[in-house]
């Protein structure tokens, strides 16, 4: 009686741990099935984005190409948009960089014969500078100062020999300026954008963007007594009213003044993005941490 009721027992565990096995292996199957769907699915994405390509927007001339392309650098996409540039222009991001997103912009800055005047000093140079103190360097004369007057106008080729012309009043004993506005532009960057391209009154393309981070170090430069508020559309602004403004130092020296779709800004900063776009602007709101910092 005994050794029966054992066998029962024994066949009873045998039978539970046989359902227990059966039901694991069930729970294996449904999870490689569930894996394999996932890649599947993962490399379905992959292969649909690398036949759809990417978005890149030319701009050149004032006008704005779009192309879409499987092109992986700036030169492939360029071929592949039938543009050609000369050997003096110059290309933001560099020719031969990669096109690191979806939706890529470049932009291309043409060689033109421009036309130098500084007081006496009359000269003409092919250059694809753009703001006047590149132009100034470009050309061996004295860096432009803060306190220097530059208009950057439209020449007449025929009489002037140029189709651009730089014009210096080198800094004199003067009345006050006008007072600047500062207001945003109608065609502002704002955070729903995130990045545009915007023509300051010179006619240079920057490419702007924003970020959000403490200006509480590079505040205390430019004699602004380490202050910055937070402007009513979210711009970070100085003392004096100036937009926070980070950039090529190269190009826009620190204090420098420059022109934004936000208003007259300040060059207070720098960063990486300056490589790729040397004349972008970086434009420093409270935008994305709202902690008035």
């Amino acid at each position: 009686m005994k050794q029966k009721a054992r066998k029962r027992k024994s066949k009873k565990q045998l039978s539970t741990n046989q359902k227990i096995r059966r039901l694991l292996n069930k729970h294996k199957i449904v999870l490689l099935t569930t894996m394999g769907i996932v890649v599947a699915i993962g490399l379905f994405v992959v292969n649909s984005q690398a036949d759809t390509g990417r978005l890149v927007t030319f701009h050149d001339r004032g006008q704005d190409h779009v192309i879409l392309t499987k092109a992986g650098t700036v030169r492939d996409a360029l071929k592949n948009a039938r543009i050609t540039v000369d050997q003096k222009d110059i290309v933001e991001p560099a020719i031969d960089s990669q096109l690191q997103s979806t939706d890529s912009a470049v932009i291309i800055y043409r060689a033109r014969p421009v036309l130098v005047i500084d007081g006496a000093f009359r000269e003409r140079i092919l250059t694809p500078a753009q703001s006047p103190n590149e132009i100034a360097t470009a050309i061996g004369i004295d860096p432009i100062s803060d306190k220097d007057k530059t208009t950057i106008t439209n020449g007449d080729f025929v009489r002037d020999g140029a189709s651009t012309i730089l014009s210096i009043e080198r800094a004199q004993p003067a009345p006050m300026p006008a007072k600047l506005a500062f207001a945003p532009s109608p065609n502002s960057l704002t955070r729903s954008k995130g990045a545009q391209l915007y023509t300051d009154g010179s006619g240079v393309v920057h490419r702007e963007t924003y970020y959000d981070l403490p200006m509480n170090i590079v505040i205390q430069a430019c004699g602004s007594g380490g202050v910055y508020t937070i402007r009513y559309d979210g711009a970070k602004i100085d003392k004096d009213g100036y937009v926070l403004v980070a950039a090529n130092y190269g190009i826009y020296p620190r204090c420098s003044v420059v022109e934004t779709s936000m208003g007259p800004g300040k060059v207070y900063d720098t960063g990486g993005f300056a490589l790729r776009y040397p004349h972008g602007f970086d434009l420093a709101t409270d935008w994305t941490n709202g902690d008035g910092r």
